[in-house]
């Protein structure tokens, strides 16, 4: 009777197995999202207990001299599209990682110049890091003498879409477009 095949101590089935769990297992996307605390002008803010069907998170801050302003303005546009249904199924969260220089109120006010209804967040930079880990963003803040600030803070520049849960459902990198946004809006509704 002939030996089974062995490829280094191990019988082809088992081999097989191997690679399709490593297949199947290397082809899934890790879950990345849940549930955070920040706070708000009025007080502390936990996700889970404040979302909406579609919770659209950016992070930045308020004295951000470029992309900030202008992916805010795209996202009020995007809204101003949607219909009154619509509108009440979405929210859009924008948190400041200036720990040191935007405060609750102050970060309040810049973000519902774009919208009324945006909510701006801040907190501690444990509760922003917590929230950045979350939704896998980033940032960097840099001493700059040559800022009229002083300083400088590099951000991700996404929009992350998440879901009632908190959890990463899609994002949309370096927003340029108000039709992209509301379009893809409108496919997770």
């Amino acid at each position: 009777m002939a030996k089974p095949f062995k490829i280094i101590g191990v019988s082809l089935l088992a081999a097989a197995f191997v690679m399709a769990a490593l297949i199947w297992y290397g082809t899934r996307v890790p879950e990345r999202g849940g549930d955070f605390t920040l706070k708000t002008q009025q007080g502390d803010w936990q996700f889970v207990a404040n979302s909406k069907k579609l919770n659209l998170f950016y992070v930045g801050y308020a004295k951000c001299p470029d992309v900030c302003p202008m992916t805010l303005s795209f996202l009020a546009d995007a809204l101003k599209d949607l219909s009154e249904d619509e509108r009440q199924q979405v929210q859009v969260l924008f948190l400041s990682v200036d720990v040191e220089h935007d405060t609750a109120e102050s970060v309040a006010v810049y973000a519902t110049q774009f919208n009324r209804d945006f909510i701006g967040l801040t907190g501690s930079k444990e509760q922003v890091d917590q929230a950045m880990r979350l939704v896998g963003a980033s940032y960097i803040y840099e001493t700059d003498a040559k800022s009229y600030l002083g300083y400088s803070i590099s951000h991700t520049d996404k929009v992350f879409f998440l879901n009632k849960k908190g959890i990463v459902i899609d994002e949309e990198p370096m927003v340029r477009s108000k039709e992209v946004l509301t379009e893809k809006i409108r496919s997770h509704l």
